[in-house]
């Protein structure tokens, strides 16, 4: 409270030490010493910050607290959570020089002063920010920094002016106006259309919160944007009547019953119907195009539901019938804050009266890792709204006449055709991809060891429950109406995919993240740790909520899975009985459990891997199948055919390390046909140590001995792309800097093979180093030149003799 000793919860503990939450909570166990709480709960305990920094500083858990760690805690005491708001607002304004103190402690003040003169005011003024959104993050809805750079993408370039109506903390604002958010950076000279560094001349913002309003004006001052951020409820009290703008951007909020449907029914800004009742975010959509310029971009972030809503057809078929709606942009699951759902980007344009209709509208699926190539997409389009564009899996312009029928349905997944096949011309980046999966997939087996062969004492879930350590919700038999929130079904946990189902949540169970939920079938049972916010536990499922200090989640679910099957006996339908009280699991303790824990997440994420890679692969079969049959494939020429192949011996690694990769073809006497290209490749650290690995059971050659990096040049490849390739597949690593340090003439006799092998010298970082093909290496290692480890492989004492020898240091033109 405010003139409260400063106080800190273990989250901010673990801040200041630089640890996590678990390193918190086993010092107050082990350490005697460890300062009591002097207010909280008994859940969300508060401490002394002098007792915890005096502690901190005593344990050396720390050298000395950071200073902005200690401003913010001093700052924290000026007023309760619900209030902090006007608090930061406050110092923001006066690090910004308007203002004047009256809700900050001067204590508090005068560390801020200290902090913004050593790290400069912009800095410090985004500090606060996100620390505020830090604190708030289970009541603030923000849209992620990727996600809002993506989004600016799309609306720029060369704005004049945007608004966002619904605005929060500014992220987007900011995004479109400036620099990402914390970076510090300005935008870079010539930077691209889809670099998304629109720089907008004016801003304009509203949010709902008047304190998140005055901390997204601060956010925005800090982009040198002229711009104004006004607080009041956009939809009800547009705060910028009459105002239109290049560009809207905005991530509303989600759901909400209580917009303003009956006050606002007559409401002009409804050009393309009344939003139902229970369609907000269609209210949202209508307000952004009421405020652009003919022609002008609005981008939204909405929820993925509102894409098929049944509700919501009319209005959607509108916005499709006057070219309104040009792009919708599938996102994965837990892009946004506040849902672990799949959401869009919608992508729309006010219509300026040139002429034709547009008779397409571009659907893609994006994720950080291509978000440069859909927003790339995006342009196009928007350059050539008639050119029909179709990559398999990401994008694909469909016309509109093919979206207006009975549903309306846009949820670009069902339109991409990703789903269930691959066209011809995408296959070799397709089988690429996936051969480079296939090849990833051995990593991701999980290492165990053989056990001490005895059973573990084991406990009852009701005992666990009895004593707190999870409670447990069972959900008896129901209707699935097809409307309302996404719910989690038996289908869903036993083959790990999305949500699809909707139901109405009355009376039904939220799952939260960390749940464990287990479904029964005749066949056995199946257990999954939800990691998404937002569902709703559906029919005959069980749902256990752990306490994650006492009982790890994954450790749970992992032992659950391997429960006998449940009978389907005396039940009137057939299906499987789960009696969760009596199941049992072993007994043991967190440490122990998280053991445990850590090694079934990764058999988890195994399986998934899997999954995926069964379905992909039957997508690749049938791509063959049907390209053959078609004439859009063809075989691939002897020759090539034959490069492809493993030489003699079985080898199917593809590197001989030292000495190159797989021999030719052999002739008909056994010997390969000719000598073929190799990159061999030394890396170091710079320091004078360099990496080598240790051959295992399924190398080539020489198992157990010590080897350098190399691997085959690929067709069209050129030697620095396949020294990082390979780097990247053998190491997990990039390749920080490549030198060619010479050329190695190999003719080997068992297994025959003859190779020129290109050799490099690659510094990378030891930090990243890790096995990133265990079928082949069982151990990696860093050595000093004249220290080397036993037994080496045959060909790498000549390898490093060309290391070793003075060169000077150039660019190998290559």
């Amino acid at each position: 409270m405010p003139g409260d000793e400063a106080t800190v919860t273990a989250a901010d503990i673990a801040r200041m030490a630089g640890v996590g939450r678990a390193a918190v909570s086993n010092w107050r166990r082990r350490h005697e010493d460890f300062p009591e709480p002097v207010g909280g709960t008994a859940t969300s305990p508060a401490f002394s910050l002098q007792a915890i920094e005096a502690w901190l500083l005593a344990q050396g858990k720390v050298q000395e607290l950071p200073l902005r760690e200690r401003a913010w805690q001093q700052l924290r005491t000026a007023a309760d959570d619900l209030r902090l708001g006007e608090v930061v607002a406050e110092v923001t304004e006066i690090l910004r020089g308007e203002g004047e103190l009256r809700l900050v402690p001067p204590v508090a003040w005068k560390l801020i002063g200290r902090y913004a003169a050593e790290e400069g005011t912009d800095h410090a003024v985004r500090f606060l920010l996100d620390r505020y959104a830090d604190v708030h993050s289970r009541r603030l809805v923000e849209t992620p920094a990727e996600v809002a750079e993506f989004m600016a993408r799309l609306a720029g370039p060369g704005l004049r002016s945007v608004l966002d109506p619904a605005c929060g903390l500014g992220v987007l604002l900011a995004a479109v106006c400036g620099p990402p958010a914390g970076s510090g950076a300005t935008a870079p000279p010539g930077a691209s259309e889809t670099s998304g560094r629109s720089g907008a001349g004016r801003a304009y913002g509203q949010e709902n919160d008047p304190s998140l309003a005055r901390l997204a004006q601060s956010r925005l001052a800090v982009t040198g944007t002229d711009g104004e951020v006004r607080a009041g409820d956009s939809l009800r009290r547009d705060a910028w009547p009459g105002v239109a703008v290049d560009a809207v951007v905005c991530h509303p909020p989600f759901n909400e019953r209580n917009w303003g449907y009956e006050e606002l029914a007559g409401d002009p800004r409804w050009e393309y119907g009344l939003p139902p009742k229970t369609e907000s975010e269609l209210a949202w959509v209508q307000h952004a195009l009421a405020h652009l310029e003919p022609g002008g971009v609005a981008v939204l972030l909405m929820p993925a539901i509102a894409a098929s809503r049944r509700s919501g057809r009319r209005i959607r078929s509108n916005l499709l019938r006057r070219g309104a709606l040009q792009a919708v942009i599938g996102l994965p699951p837990r892009m946004a804050t506040g849902t672990g759902l799949p959401v869009h980007v919608w992508v729309l344009r006010r219509p300026a009266g040139e002429g034709r209709t547009p008779s397409r509208v571009l659907l893609a699926e994006a994720d950080p890792g291509n978000f440069d190539a859909v927003a790339e997409s995006w342009h196009a389009f928007r350059a050539d709204p008639e050119a029909e564009l179709d990559r398999p899996g990401e994008s694909r312009t469909v016309p509109i006449i093919d979206l207006i029928d009975e549903d309306v349905d846009v949820t670009p997944s069902r339109h991409l055709g990703a789903a269930d096949q691959v066209a011809a011309e995408g296959y070799p980046a397709f089988r690429e991809r996936l051969a480079a999966r296939f090849g990833r997939l051995a990593a991701l087996v999980p290492e165990a060891v053989p056990g001490p062969g005895r059973e573990m004492p084991a406990v009852t879930l009701s005992e666990l429950e009895r004593i707190g350590a999870l409670s447990l919700h069972q959900a008896g038999r129901f209707e699935i109406d097809g409307s309302g929130e996404p719910v989690l079904t038996d289908r869903q946990v036993f083959d790990g995919g999305r949500a699809e189902a909707l139901t109405q949540p009355a009376d039904r169970t939220r799952i939260e993240p960390g749940d464990v939920v287990v479904a029964a079938r005749s066949g056995g049972l199946a257990a999954r740790v939800v990691e998404e916010s937002g569902l709703l536990l559906g029919p005959r499922l069980t749902l256990l909520r752990p306490d994650p200090e006492r009982l790890d989640p994954f450790f749970l679910a992992g032992f659950l899975r391997t429960l006998p099957a449940p009978s389907a006996s005396g039940t009137q339908s057939g299906a499987a009985r789960f009696d969760p009280r009596r199941a049992q699991v072993p007994r043991l303790a967190p440490d122990e459990q998280r053991r445990y824990g850590d090694l079934f997440r990764r058999v988890f994420a195994f399986e998934a891997e899997l999954r995926r890679l069964v379905l992909d692969g039957g997508l690749a079969a049938s791509a063959i199948a049907r390209g053959l049959a078609g004439g859009a494939l063809a075989p691939p020429s002897p020759a090539s055919a034959d490069a492809g192949r493993p030489g003699p011996g079985g080898a199917a690694d593809g590197s001989t390390a030292s000495g190159g990769a797989a021999a030719g073809p052999a002739r008909a006497a056994g010997l390969p046909a000719g000598p073929a290209v190799s990159c061999v490749f030394v890396c170091h650290d710079g320091r004078g140590r360099i990496l080598l690995a240790r051959r295992g059971p399924g190398a080539r050659d020489e198992p157990g001995a010590w080897d350098c990096g190399a691997g085959a040049l690929e067709y069209g490849e050129s030697f620095e792309a396949a020294v990082a390739r390979e780097v990247r597949e053998e190491y997990s690593a990039e390749a920080l800097e490549v030198e060619q340090i010479g050329v190695r003439n190999v003719v080997r006799r068992d297994p025959p093979s003859h190779w020129v092998a290109v050799v490099f010298a690659v510094r990378v970082d030891p930090s990243a180093v890790a096995i990133g093909e265990p079928h082949k290496f069982d151990g990696l290692g860093w050595f000093a030149p004249d220290a080397l480890p036993g037994p080496l492989h045959s060909q790498l004492p000549e390898t490093l003799a060309l290391f070793r020898a003075p060169r000077t240091r150039s660019s190998p033109d290559l």
